[in-house]
Parts: C-alpha cells; structure tokens; sequence
C-alpha cells in the first residue's frame, strides 16, 4: 500500500503562495491553495485599462518589470516555467527632482558626479567604495549601510529619493534587510566588485505583462481555488490543522500563511497569539498610484521619452509625490502614440492635502516634467497596506517569529523575505529546501 501523501494547505494564491507551492511539489505531497479573490497575483497582476477609444491596454498594478539576476532563482524559475520574454530595448531618460529642479539620475558614475548636493571630498568618497571592509553582520538601517559604503553625502543628498521612489519610506526607517541583495553584495567586496562578482542584473517583461509570473504558476501548479476565504484555524489532537472556510473544512499536516500580516494575525490570534502580537507589529504602508495617460509633448521623442523615462523626487520637496515611470512607447501593454505613465504617492511620507486629488498630483508633477500634456485618461489604484514596512530590527524579529509558531505552520511573504519579486523568489526557495514539512 502505499504511504499516504502529506497535505499541504497554502494560505493566499498572491505571489509568496504560489511560490510557495511551486516548491514544495513533490509527488508525496497533496497541495492546495487557497485565494479569497477572484484572482490569483495579489499586487502582481496586470490588468485591463483599455484606450480613450477602447484600445486595448492594461496596467500594472505592481511592478512593472522583473529585475533578473544571472543564474539567479528568478531567472531559474522563469526558465522552469518557460514564459517568453521581451527583451529590454535602450532606456529613456532618467531624473532626480531636487533643489527645485530636475538633474541626471545619480544611478550612473556620471550622474554620480554631478548630484547636487554633494561637496567634492564626498564625490571623491564615493570613489573608495571598493576599499571598504564588508560589515561584521550586524543588521543596519539603509542609511547607516549607504553612509558606511559610499559615504554620509550620498546618505544624506541622494539615497532619501532612492529609496522613497523603490520602498516608499525614509532610509533611516528600513532595515537593509528590505534590500536583501545589498547584503549579499557587502558580503562579496561591496556595492561595486561584489556586483562584478555576482554578475549584471537585466530587466526583463513577460509577454503579457508581470502578471503572467502569477498566471504561470497557476496554471501550471493546477491546484489553486479562487474565492475561497478562510475563517479560522483549528489544531487537531495530533497535529495536524483543520482550516475552516465558508462552508467547509479541510484537514492539513501544514498550513503556510501566505496572506497580508493583518489577515495572517486575526487567524493566528486564537492559536498563537504571541506570534500574532509579533506579525500586527510589522507597519504597512498605504500607497496611492495615479495612472495616466499622455499625448507624447512635443520633442519628446528626440529628447528619449518614447524610450520610457524616470522621475524620482527628493523628500519632502514633493510633499508627498515620490516619483513617476513611464512604459516605452513600443510597450505592448500601453496604447499606442500615447505615453503611459505611472506616479507614486505616500508611504511613510507626509502628503500634502493638495495631493489627496488628481488635479493637486498632475500639478506637482508638471512642476519637475513641465512638458508633460494634459492627461487623456487618469486612473488611480489606491495600495493599502502594499508595503511592508521592513524597520531596523526586524530580522531578529522575523526570526522569532518564523522560530516561534505553533508545529505545522509556517509564515512567508514580502514581510519576511523582502517586497521584490526577485527577494520573494529567493527567499521562497532558500525556506522550501530547509523547511521541515
């Protein structure tokens, strides 16, 4: 006879719970995954946003493309699931609003150069970056790791709008956990000679969008249920869980919370509420994103914005606005002959009321992209709780949490392995290969 297979009951088909799954496949192992939705992806999807004349078009309403490593855990995945990719063409201009005015993103050695802000002997700090001794482990907020690699003047003068336009928050806020790839790169000579030794990253879009990474694991996994909500947990005399939903129950040998930690707690609470305690802890930030669509202004195209461009703000000189990013006009999810941009208000920042509406955001926008025209079509995707708020600390915390649930449960997500999806393809993978399931 043979031995029976052990059940696995994932919690949340966003993508940490597919992720999750497509890990721990094995023949011995019945999985389930269960989304309250009606879709799988939860912020990873892309969705439908037709035309001003019903074109066909869509949005993104996380992130816009994949950020892949050579050799890495997402570009294995991707290759696993054999999803087609578009390859990156040149990119459009990139800028950093600043001191009133817009300059050269400081993401290139040139653009480093010419920051504003920066005083000559702290340019000439940035210069010893290769010569600085990895850290001895201890886990450091994202200004403290950029003031000791490149030098308290880009902490200070560049990374606050850095880091607002990627993690919503102010360095002095965020763990350098929230980027688990900048410690690793510490670990191998730092921010230069350990990305030489790791190997360039390039960005990458799936045919039909970064969706299509949620769409593919689904379908392929064959084994996630939409609208199906859970209500409660329950332990069983011998260790196993009963997971109650409407109208049903379902019996586990593990159950992964895969869900936003709110949810995650209210279902701890009654089981495990210290662990509860730990994971209400953890602050969620609200987002509010603003799509829109442009006529390209005059020049543009010569000038690179048919390319795509970049806009990010320094805080609080956009109070509230943190940025802005556009498709690249031969971008099969825009329209085409429109320019399709997308700007990031809130997080952690202060929000002038004047931002609440649309007329306040393109106001503020137009003051760091005057050629920007006048929208054809505006659509908001309010975020709330999108981020998790990674703080100083929280490692040790995450630890203890991971450490300390009741046997049979796990935890995972963007508040334990980080909110990118090249972070949450890694983390999932390093967790399934030890995980005691």
């Amino acid at each position: 006879m043979d031995a029976p297979r052990t059940r696995i009951l994932v919690l949340g088909g966003g993508l940490s719970g597919l992720l999750a799954a497509w890990q721990l496949r094995r023949p011995d192992r019945a999985i389930e995954v269960w989304e309250a939705s009606s879709a799988v992806g939860g912020w990873a999807q892309t969705l439908p946003w037709p035309g001003p004349q019903g074109e066909t078009g869509f949005l993104e309403r996380g992130p816009q493309s994949l950020r892949v490593g050579r050799n890495g855990a997402l570009e294995r995945l991707l290759r696993d699931l054999d999803l087609e990719l578009r390859p990156p063409g040149p990119k459009g201009p990139r800028w950093l609003g600043k001191e009133g005015r817009r300059h050269p993103s400081p993401t290139s050695l040139t653009g480093l150069m010419r920051a504003p802000g920066l005083r000559f002997r702290e340019k000439l700090r940035l210069l010893a970056e290769p010569l600085i001794p990895p850290g001895d482990g201890t886990e450091e907020s994202l200004h403290t790791f950029f003031a000791r690699r490149l030098g308290e003047g880009f902490a200070r003068e560049l990374l606050p709008a850095l880091v607002a336009g990627v993690l919503a928050a102010p360095p002095e806020r965020l763990s350098v956990d929230a980027l688990p790839r900048l410690r690793r790169l510490d670990e191998k000579g730092g921010l230069l000679l350990g990305g030489l030794r790791t190997g360039p990253e390039r960005t990458d879009l799936p045919a039909g969008g970064t969706g299509a990474l949620a769409q593919a694991l689904a379908a392929r996994l064959g084994c996630v249920t939409t609208n199906r909500a859970v209500r409660a947990l329950e332990l069983l005399p011998e260790g196993r869980w009963r997971v109650h939903g409407d109208g049903l129950s379902w019996e586990a040998d593990a159950v992964l919370l895969a869900l936003p930690t709110q949810v995650a707690a209210d279902l701890l609470r009654p089981v495990a509420p210290e662990s509860a305690a730990l994971l209400e802890a953890i602050p969620r930030l609200n987002l509010r994103v603003w799509h829109s669509r442009h006529a390209l202004p005059p020049g543009g195209s010569s000038a690179g914005w048919a390319r795509g461009f970049g806009l990010l703000v320094h805080p609080p000189e956009g109070q509230g606005l943190l940025g802005s990013v556009s498709f690249a006009a031969d971008d099969p999810r825009g329209v085409p002959g429109l320019l399709q941009v997308r700007t990031y208000v809130g997080g952690a920042h202060p929000v002038s009321p004047r931002l609440e509406a649309w007329p306040g955001v393109f106001q503020e926008l137009r003051r760091w992209l005057p050629e920007l025209t006048e929208p054809l079509q505006v659509r908001e995707e309010a975020c709330p709780g999108a981020f998790p708020l990674l703080e100083p600390g929280h490692r040790t915390r995450a630890a203890r949490l991971a450490r300390d649930l009741p046997p049979g449960l796990h935890w995972l997500g963007a508040a334990r392995f980080g909110p990118g999806v090249p972070d949450l393809v890694e983390g999932t993978e390093a967790w399934a290969a030890g995980a005691a399931i």
